[in-house]
This record gives C-alpha cells, structure tokens and sequence, in this order.
C-alpha cells in the first residue's frame, strides 16, 4: 500500500479562534467561500475536512419499492391500538 508523507505548514489562529486554510490546500480539496467543513478533535490535534455531499450516494427508489416498504411496515392491529391509546395518554 502506497503512503503519502503528510504536508503541513505553521498559521496562526486569529483572536476568535479562525485560521486561514493554505490557499494550496483548500485548492488540493476543492474548498471554496461556500464550503461546509468539519473539524473534529482527535486525541491531540484537529482533522478538519470537506463535508461531502452525499446525494449522489443515496439509493434512488421507485414508487413501486417505496409502496412495498410502507405495506410491510403496518402495525397489526394490537400494535396499533396500544400505540393509539398510549399517545393518548401521553406516554409516547
């Protein structure tokens, strides 16, 4: 397996706490102004990444499939009633 050596240069926080990402590293990960990142604290550093849309790795369902679920999702009629008279009384 193939390793890459980690590039890493010194910035500056400013007094609020931002950072400016190296304009060669937001480039490198197709960061713009509007990007969404996440940072997340990990033992004793920061990893801070893109968060990636993932529309595109959704499954798409047909109306068919969709029908299919919600017909083997029902509540027998037991179930069902419990739930009604719990939600009634507020414990649900």
């Amino acid at each position: 397996m193939a390793t890459t050596k980690a590039q890493s240069k010194v910035i500056k926080t400013l007094p609020k706490g931002q950072i400016t990402l190296p304009a060669e590293y937001r480039a490198a990960l197709g960061i713009e102004a509007d990007t969404l990142l996440t940072v997340a604290l990990v033992g004793d550093h920061l990893e801070v990444s893109p968060l990636r849309s993932m529309e595109n790795d959704l499954r798409r369902y047909t109306d068919e499939e969709v029908a299919a679920f919600l017909e083997e999702d029902k509540l027998d009629e037991a179930t069902a009633a419990k739930v009604r008279r719990l939600m009634r009384e507020g414990k649900l």
